[in-house]
């Protein structure tokens, strides 16, 4: 591909990403700006295979200290020491021991993921494609490489992203939305990530805030805050004014034949969609019945995978079928005792979930252990999930 540069305004990610994974060879870096903001995706052969930012939030150690995976104080630290040593701070990490190789890439997958989706809603800035090898990729030394993400796979999830977004702020004012929050309509214990975005909204703090509480990036706030408007437990304060719709009584009529007749899952999904018109306490309430109800449908099957689960190492490349959200499930539950506390407190709700640990199973990377292999085995199981070895220093 020749040389290219134009106004996000006019070429979006949405519109130019298929040009880079249809053609042959494309080799290169798309850069995008907006404002202060610069990111560099370094291409190769269908691939993204390198990332870089000028946001100080997505700094290698940032992202690490947010997953959880290493503290804020010791990445700092980190940072300091590898730039006195003049070593690439990930190869510091795992040559001192500091982090395993696997959490390392799991963290640069993410935060290369998380990037590019977030240039996907950019609709103004530069973007820019200079072929040829990316200059950052030469001579990387003893830099940990980004293992190949293809880009037809990221293209898909971005764009599932952008829809989810969409519906998001159709329901939303905006930032500055306020909400009453309604805790009689959890319908168990809440989460530790409910519980702060409820404490939130009872403080009387905007959805811009509660976007920017979670240590796991906005779009994890996003879907809790969804969650807990489609029970009725946060309510819009200027909630808009429920007009009479056939549709709308028609979807409601829907739902509660579903519910009927056991058909839970597709009952969530139609009062959600009626919950996209407004918060109608009738779909409100169908909502939390199907949901309580499916989870207990899916309890038993959950329930017996705890402590039964292994996970084999990740294929390159990556199986197509796997989305982001897949990936990060398998994460989790790979350093998780309880599948059922990882499937219940994921942002992206149970059953998405659930669904989730199905795709991980139906490609192999997660198994069921025989009772043989249950016995013999001490604690949770760690495979190593890429195949890699682990750097102790």
């Amino acid at each position: 591909m020749e040389r290219f540069k134009g106004s996000l305004a006019s070429y979006g990610l949405t519109l130019l990403m298929p040009a880079f994974f249809d053609a042959l060879g494309v080799e290169g870096t798309l850069r995008v700006e907006r404002a202060a903001v610069r990111r560099q995706f370094f291409l190769r052969d269908g691939y993204l295979v390198g990332e870089s930012s000028s946001d100080p939030r997505e700094h290698l150690g940032q992202v690490l200290a947010r997953l959880r995976i290493l503290d804020a104080s010791r990445a700092a630290m980190a940072f300091e020491a590898s730039e006195a040593a003049r070593v690439p701070l990930g190869a510091f990490l795992v040559e001192r021991g500091l982090v395993e190789r696997t959490r390392l890439i799991e963290a640069m997958e993410h935060k290369a993921r998380e990037a590019l989706f977030d240039c996907y809603g950019w609709q103004s800035g530069e973007v820019e494609f200079i072929p040829g090898r990316p200059a950052a990729l030469q001579g990387q030394g003893q830099a940990v490489a980004l293992p190949r993400l293809g880009l037809r796979e990221l293209h898909r999830d971005a764009r599932t992203r952008l829809r989810e977004w969409s519906v998001f702020w159709t329901l939303f004012a905006g930032p500055d939305t306020t909400f009453a929050a309604r805790r009689e309509f959890l319908v168990e214990t809440a989460a530790a990530e409910e519980e702060q975005l409820l404490r939130l909204a009872e403080q009387g703090r905007t959805l811009g805030e509660l976007l920017a509480a979670s240590n796991e990036g906005a779009v994890h706030a996003a879907r809790w805050v969804l969650r807990l408007y489609r029970r009725g437990a946060l309510s819009p304060c200027k909630a808009p004014v429920v007009s009479a719709d056939a549709g709308l009584a028609e979807l409601l009529a829907q739902a509660r034949r579903l519910v009927e007749a056991g058909r839970y899952e597709e009952a969530v999904a139609v009062a959600a969609q009626a919950l996209e018109r407004a918060p109608i306490p009738e779909a409100h309430a169908l909502y939390r019945e199907a949901e309580v109800r499916l989870t207990v449908a899916l309890a038993e099957e959950v329930l017996a995978l705890d402590g039964r689960l292994s996970f084999e190492p990740l294929p390159r490349p990556l199986p197509p079928s796997l989305t982001a959200d897949d990936l990060y499930l398998h994460a989790k539950l790979r350093n998780s005792r309880s599948v059922r506390e990882v499937l219940r407190n994921a942002a992206m709700g149970e059953l998405a979930a659930y669904r989730a640990l199905r795709r991980l199973m139906a490609t192999g990377v997660a198994r069921v252990r025989t009772e043989q292999e249950s016995r013999a085995s001490s604690g949770p199981a760690r495979t190593n999930p890429y195949g890699l070895p682990v750097v102790v220093g």
